[in-house]
């Protein structure tokens, strides 16, 4: 998607319908998914418990490093408390992807426990319809007693697995990232004052300095 495309998508105009969609009384919970699968229902709960925490992180994430459709990585407790509660209030944000030469974007609501993301073109051509791409599941089961929150993004359609990767770092980043999530902040509460520009040009870098440690 060429800049100028980018900067039509998000037009003040636009983004106040977007916003108007997911907080109208009839979309409150803007585009929908099944439902994540519990953690029961992908590993074996009880068995990792009497794991260490170190060994839960590396079984998490040997269990996905085959798999085409699914991504894992893992949080601190204090990390994933930041984040839920960064999420809560903002919970909208547009997440490029980069492809050949160019760049689309992807519309991201968090809801509850997981993030949904969806294409934003297919968003703008039907919001009740518009299905999601990747399902970012937060499980907060060993928080307490490990310190530990897994993280799964199941990948449905739309992006292949490294897009799907990369796209779940980034996003995780803007919000953890103070001066990342500054720009989510003002997309969803104070629209008028966000530059798209602004916030893609310093995730790259951010992203990039993060890859490079």
């Amino acid at each position: 998607m060429t800049q100028r495309l980018v900067r039509c998508a998000l037009s003040s105009n636009h983004h106040q319908l977007i916003l108007r969609h997911f907080t109208s009384t009839s979309s409150a919970a803007g585009f929908s998914y099944p439902g994540a699968r519990s953690l029961e229902q992908i590993v074996k709960l009880e068995l990792l418990k009497n794991e260490s925490r170190r060994q839960i992180c590396r079984i998490w994430e040997d269990f996905h490093v085959n798999k085409d459709d699914a991504i894992a990585t893992t949080l601190t407790a204090n990390e994933f408390y930041s984040l839920v509660k960064r999420a809560a209030v903002a919970p909208y944000f547009i997440v490029p992807v980069y492809r050949q030469e160019g760049f689309f974007n992807m519309l991201c609501q968090f809801q509850q426990s997981c993030f949904l993301v969806t294409y934003l073109d297919a968003f703008k051509e039907n919001p009740n319809a518009a299905p999601p791409c990747v399902v970012i599941s937060l499980y907060d089961n060993l928080v307490a007693e490990k310190n530990l929150t897994l993280v799964r993004a199941d990948v449905i359609n739309m992006l292949d697995k490294k897009e799907s990767q990369l796209l779940l770092q980034q996003l995780l980043i803007s919000y953890q990232h103070d001066k990342l999530y500054h720009h989510v902040d003002k997309f969803n509460n104070t629209p008028d004052q966000f530059d798209f520009e602004a916030y893609r040009l310093l995730l790259k870098d951010i992203s990039e300095s993060v890859m490079e440690e």
